[in-house]
């Protein structure tokens, strides 16, 4: 009885260990990509629209430094406006739970992708205005 009580502890302090180191790791990944994505933001040109749409998404994809990723969109949109940062800045209401903005940018954003390829599929897009009519 005294060594399946040892091997129980033992089994459980392992298990904790294991799951600690998992989180661990998964947070040092997120600090890289924002890392990398600030630095990518640090580097571009003024004009560079692309960079700050790239890395707002990142940091959007893992839901981290929100306030940054907002900036870094509303930027890209402010040097150029196109569909796929529209879209983007759609992606950031919708995974802070807004989703009246959601769906307004993402029906910017098949506008402009209209008017940019009139023949285009925007099926992606309007799943995720489906998607955001759900939301609580």
């Amino acid at each position: 009885m005294n060594k399946l009580k040892k091997l129980s502890t033992l089994a459980l302090a392992l298990f904790i260990s294991m799951a600690s180191m998992a989180s661990m790791t998964a947070e040092a990944k997120n600090d890289k990509t924002i890392e990398k994505a600030r630095m990518a933001v640090e580097n571009a040109s003024p004009d560079d629209w692309k960079t700050y749409a790239k890395s707002a998404k990142m940091l959007i994809g893992k839901k981290s430094s929100m306030t940054e990723a907002k900036q870094w969109i509303e930027k890209s949109i402010s040097i150029r406006e196109t569909s796929s940062n529209l879209e983007i800045f759609g992606d950031y209401y919708a995974a802070n739970n807004v989703p009246r903005k959601a769906s307004e940018y993402y029906i910017k954003s098949m506008k402009k992708m209209r008017e940019e390829n009139p023949g285009c599929n925007v099926s992606e897009i309007q799943a995720k205005v489906i998607a955001t009519s759900k939301m609580k």
